[in-house]
């Protein structure tokens, strides 16, 4: 910014200061210059155009410096401007005063033409400089936005319908941290009976843990449909947990993991395998109103150490058994004092909803959750996936 694209504002209610305090402005290269007799009419003129830097007189009838100041700083669109007070009054109480208001800098009358060269000079230049800094805030944000999107574009919104061919009944869904986050879940038929679901979540935030993110479903994905085209044995999950992790550990120079449950349902009998790499316990809801969790202790998370050897289990759904997973967003969630959700805070809510649909239970406990944040800010992506058997469609 130079000094004649420089916009300045006096306030005083003197018109001999104001022409002078001018004419000085002048000489040192300011010509885009605005008076304003009092602090009403500042704050007019203040609506109608923009300005750099505001030099306001103390002393002035009907509204006074400090509260144009005090006016100022109550704006959302105002208070970033710089503002130097003026004033004959050279008292310590009232440079406190400015200060502690919020202004920029504080001039004495008469003026010393170097020092108020400085003065102005030092305070514009300032403002460029936060200027820039929020420029590229805004642009940063709305770069983030954007990732946010493509993220949650990613992820499944449209789920396969319960039918008699196909007794699933599923939903999931992810409530994204304020940054790019993570978080990940999928659901998809690898044949006509076996459907398989995974949650993870990715250490870390940003743009890299979004991509370990995608790269961590995509191969998933592909590791399931080669398996299913090149081998006739059943679907190991082991071994698609063992294929995954290698090739996260390669060229892993983030050191970043992912914690994951994979899980795949045999639909014609109810029998669940699954991995757990480092996952929360998923909760098992019984069609009679029990909720136990899923047996075995969580193994490595993937990406961690390149030979890991991951182990299934397995369980056995009832008709009607339902199957909750949901990332450490939920259990670890916080309110405005720091407390934490827990899962003994899930667990009741899955109490009150587990006969529910998927749908309805994803949304009891994403809500929960909300209300229990409230407006504290949210450290990490949330998400949950349920699903349901319900072999008596068939």
């Amino acid at each position: 910014m130079t000094q004649a694209e420089a916009a300045l504002l006096i306030v005083d209610d003197n018109e001999d200061n104001r022409y002078t305090l001018s004419q000085r402005l002048a000489r040192d290269g300011y010509t885009n210059v605005a008076t304003a007799s009092n602090g009403r009419e500042a704050l007019q003129l203040l609506q109608l155009r923009s300005f750099d830097l505001i030099l306001l007189d103390i002393m002035m009838p009907e509204m006074n410096g400090y509260e144009v100041l005090e006016h100022l700083k109550a704006s959302t669109k105002l208070r970033h401007l710089p503002v130097i007070m003026i004033s004959a009054v050279d008292e310590m109480d009232s440079v406190i005063k400015c200060i502690e208001l919020g202004a920029e800098d504080y001039l004495a009358k008469p003026f010393n033409r170097t020092l108020l060269r400085a003065r102005i000079g030092a305070s514009l230049e300032k403002k460029q400089l936060r200027d820039e800094i929020r420029a590229s805030l805004q642009r940063l944000e709305r770069e983030l936005d954007a990732a946010r999107t493509l993220q949650l574009g990613m992820l499944p919104r449209v789920f396969p319908a319960c039918t008699p061919e196909q007794p699933v009944q599923v939903y999931a869904l992810m409530e994204p941290a304020r940054e790019v986050g993570g978080d990940l879940y999928d659901c998809f038929y690898t044949s006509a009976e076996f459907f398989c679901f995974l949650v993870g979540d990715v250490s870390g935030k940003g743009a890299p843990a979004a991509m370990f993110m995608a790269r961590t479903r995509s191969l998933v994905r592909m590791a399931v449909e080669l398996w299913r085209q090149l081998s006739l044995e059943a679907i190991s999950l082991a071994r698609i947990a063992d294929i995954v992790n290698r090739e996260l550990c390669q060229n892993n120079d983030e050191h970043m993991f992912v914690t994951l449950f994979l899980g795949m349902l045999d639909t014609r009998k109810g029998v669940l395998a699954y991995v757990n790499a480092g996952h929360p316990v998923p909760c098992l809801l019984r069609a009679a109103g029990d909720i136990e969790q899923l047996d075995g202790k969580p193994q490595m998370p993937l990406g961690v150490r390149r030979n890991t050897a991951y182990q299934d289990r397995l369980a056995t759904l009832r008709p009607g058994d339902a199957v909750l997973v949901a990332t450490d967003g939920v259990i670890e969630a916080m309110d405005a004092v720091g407390a934490l959700y827990t899962s003994k805070r899930l667990d009741a809510v899955l109490g009150a909803v587990c006969k529910a649909t998927p749908e309805e239970i994803v949304r009891a406990v994403t809500k929960d959750v909300d209300d229990f944040t409230g407006s504290a800010p949210k450290a990490d992506d949330a998400t949950v996936l349920a699903l349901r058997w319900q072999p008596a469609l068939s």
